[in-house]
């Protein structure tokens, strides 16, 4: 249907007309919908003032300008006393239905979503275009091309249509080839490697992993494809590359789609002459060390680029926040070289004049004032912000940090602004549980990782079955005065009643620890209390259990040194990790036994995205005195933290009776990869080899548990969750060869 809007129109009868007459009256005639005080609120003649017909004009057109009305006209008429001035307006038809004819891929709800037009808006013809526009893109997000859209406009009572979007869908397509032609020197294969569309490769149901394909053409990273190809060859010495195209070729029969990507290669080029110009406070040396390019090497134009942001960021930490470094490149296209000079503007030194921090609407200003690395009158530094950002983001109060600066006029002066989002920290978590054994058991927390916007953690929790309860309460508080210092307290009550002993345990323990090396390495101490009661009840039980019998009370100090270099504490990609604690029992107890703890973990990036992960584990307790180390403070191995697949504390040494004694030896490694699934819901996929085990007397590396698997890892709304299946590699008598481990609240 072919539509004919109106376009303005104005139209004046004069009837005996004098300019400087008064207007008495002014009517507004043929609207509908829109009430007469609307349209003369941008009406500028008044009545009792005299006629103006500049200002009439003016007046028709801020009433057309409303966007009501398809036309409007003003009428004069005289009258005694003066003249009546009416504006005669034609209203817009209004949308009454959106209404989707030929879509079978998709619901009319999807559609309606993406349309620009609305039911019980007024009628544009922009709209209209938009929302053809809208609509084909939106199918071709979902790989459907060659949609066409059209629209037509039914009449209804009341000066309302209806629009109907006529569709007919393309078909599904995928990518069928990539022809790169001209590369005579790069391998398609390693072409294909830096892009981010793909021929179609694998079964579509594992598509989600990162070395098969669903063929799916993204348009949006098409422009990066050709400048991922030309970097390349720019890394490699070919400084006059050219990559020409893509052309794109859709099949509509098979919804095959072809590309082709035409490059002119060009000579590969050597790094002849390497300068420097205008480099103080820096020496030459020093600036020849932070740059990566080399005299006499391959000219590599990615890694210029990255030089000058290093250079830029090595003068930004030295205050000169809007230092410019411009590359003077010269190339020789006969003898191919490169010579290439950096001219450095450095400017004035900036400091910053004010901190300000918005976004925080529960937490408190200081809480993340004391993570910026920066104070109020300090010399500009570009590391030092993007620290800042990181070290706010670690604290897991926030969903989004940015930093910026904002320079003041006239003044070597910049104002950083904060802005945080803030997120959820409390979790209310409720379970109900059932075994043979302890029945039906409940167990529920509360936890708030940001006491009433302090930066302090709490949490209590209880678990309560019919052979158990465990009470628990903890707090932590990781600055103290707004210094590096953490102080924390748990306060814990358990009572276990088996079919052999009954066991009742309660305490407390004390912790407080210093940072050092902006936050990376922690060195501290804590002291724990605790009595143990256990009575034997009946059977027989074994020679250990007998020796555990009574009350016990423990004491105990112990010291611990801590380095984190992570780069993200909730999801990490690089870094290291690494604790080692001595625990000395005996001071004021009855038990006397030492205890130590060493555990390190490194990650780091691989390739496709993936991230590689190794840990291990290693620790021995001795009894002090003749004193046995007590079974409670032994090494039960097993669960979701160390062997995934074993179950929680089964593997460890046993009795002759079958039940799980601890050791007091042992050591565990795991070596996984880690990659996304769907990056966007932060959902993970991992692969993994867990290796270890737990001795009574003496470690034994000839006898270890093995065990592999693969997991998801969901940094959800919630909190951390993980999901992992073990396979046993060599399952024993009353082993499982499977064991499926769940977990909620951290990742690693």
């Amino acid at each position: 249907m072919k539509i004919i809007f109106s376009s303005l129109f104005i139209f004046f009868v004069l009837i005996n007309f004098a300019y400087a007459q008064n207007i008495v009256e002014i009517n507004v005639e043929g609207n509908v919908r829109i009430d007469k005080p609307t349209i003369l609120s941008v009406v500028k003649e008044k009545t009792n003032t005299p006629l103006n017909l500049e200002a009439v004009n003016e007046d028709i057109k801020n009433i057309y300008n409303l966007g009501f009305f398809e036309t409007v006209s003003a009428k004069i008429k005289n009258v005694a006393g003066g003249v009546i001035l009416t504006f005669d307006v034609k209203e817009k038809s209004a949308i009454r239905f959106v209404k989707f004819e030929g879509n079978k891929m998709f619901k009319d709800e999807e559609l309606y979503k993406v349309c620009k037009v609305k039911e019980y808006q007024i009628l544009s013809k922009k709209n209209l275009q938009e929302s053809v526009a809208a609509i084909i893109g939106f199918y071709a997000s979902k790989g459907i091309y060659l949609t066409n859209v059209s629209y037509k406009l039914e009449p209804v009572v009341g000066n309302r249509v209806d629009v109907v979007f006529q569709i007919r869908e393309g078909k599904k397509t995928f990518i069928h080839k990539i022809n790169i032609i001209g590369n005579h020197h790069i391998k398609t294969s390693e072409i294909f490697d830096v892009m981010k569309n793909h021929e179609k490769y694998g079964p579509y149901i594992l598509t989600f992993l990162p070395w098969f394909y669903t063929g799916k053409l993204y348009p949006q990273d098409i422009d990066a494809d050709i400048q991922a190809i030309r970097d390349l060859y720019l890394s490699k010495g070919y400084a006059d590359v050219k990559v020409n195209g893509p052309t794109i070729n859709i099949e509509p029969d098979t919804g095959y789609i072809d590309i082709d990507i035409s490059i002119d290669e060009g000579s590969k080029y050597t790094l002849k002459n390497l300068k420097f110009e205008h480099i103080e406070p820096f020496t030459l040396k020093e600036l020849e060390n932070i740059v990566k390019l080399k005299v006499n090497k391959t000219f590599n134009g990615v890694q210029l680029r990255k030089d000058i942001e290093n250079l830029t960021t090595a003068y930004a930490d030295k205050g000169y926040a809007f230092c410019d470094i411009n590359p003077i490149v010269t190339l020789d296209r006969q003898n191919h070289t490169v010579d290439v000079t950096f001219d450095i503007n450095k400017g004035n030194k900036v400091y910053i004049h004010r901190i300000e921090i918005t976004g925080n609407d529960k937490t408190w200003d200081n809480v993340i004032r004391r993570e910026i690395r920066l104070d109020q009158g300090s010399l500009y530094s570009e590391s030092k912000i993007k620290e800042s950002r990181q070290k706010i983001y670690n604290t897991d109060f926030f969903d989004d940090v940015k930093i910026s600066t904002e320079k003041i006029p006239g003044k070597d002066e910049v104002n950083m602004k904060v802005n945080v989002k803030e997120k959820m920290t409390g979790m209310l978590s409720l379970g109900v549980g059932y075994s043979s054994y302890y029945k039906v058991g409940v167990m529920g927390s509360v936890t708030q990782r940001n006491l009433f916007g302090s930066g302090i953690y709490g949490k209590l929790y209880a678990n309560l079955s019919a052979n158990s309860h465990l009470f628990d309460v903890s707090f932590v508080n990781p600055w103290v005065d707004n210094r590096p210092i953490s102080v924390g307290l748990d306060l814990y009550n358990m009572m276990y009643y088996g079919w052999d002993y009954d066991q009742k345990t309660y305490g407390f323990k004390f912790t407080v620890a210093k940072r050092f090396y902006d936050d990376q390495l922690s060195v501290g101490a804590s002291y724990s209390l605790s009595q143990n009661k256990i009575n034997i009840t009946a059977g027989t039980p074994s020679y250990y259990l007998l020796q555990e019998e009574g009350t016990t009370t423990e004491s105990t100090i112990t010291p611990f040194i801590k380095w984190n270099s992570l780069d993200n504490n909730i999801f990490p990609t690089i870094g290291t990790l690494f604790s080692s604690s001595l625990g000395l029992t005996g001071f004021g107890g009855n038990t006397r036994y030492i205890k130590w703890d060493n555990t390190v973990e490194y990650f780091h990036p691989i390739f496709w995205s993936m991230i590689g992960h190794l840990k291990g584990s290693v620790g021995f307790a001795k009894g002090i005195g003749g004193k046995g180390v007590p079974l409670q403070d032994r090494y039960f191995l097993g669960g979701i933290d160390n062997l995934r697949g074993f179950d929680y504390g089964t593997v460890s040494p046993t009795d002759k009776y079958g039940n799980y004694i601890g050791g007091t030896r042992y050591a565990y490694a795991q070596a996984e990869t880690i990659f996304p699934l769907v990056e966007a819901l932060k959902l993970y996929g991992e692969a993994f080899f867990d290796i270890g085990n737990s001795w009574l007397y003496s470690y034994d590396f000839g006898n270890l548990k093995k065990d592999v698997g693969v997991g998801i890892k969901w940094i959800s709304p919630l909190g951390p969750i993980r999901v992992e299946v073990g396979k046993n590699l060599a399952p024993k008598n009353g082993e499982k060869s499977y064991v499926f481990q769940f977990s909620m609240g951290a990742l690693f």
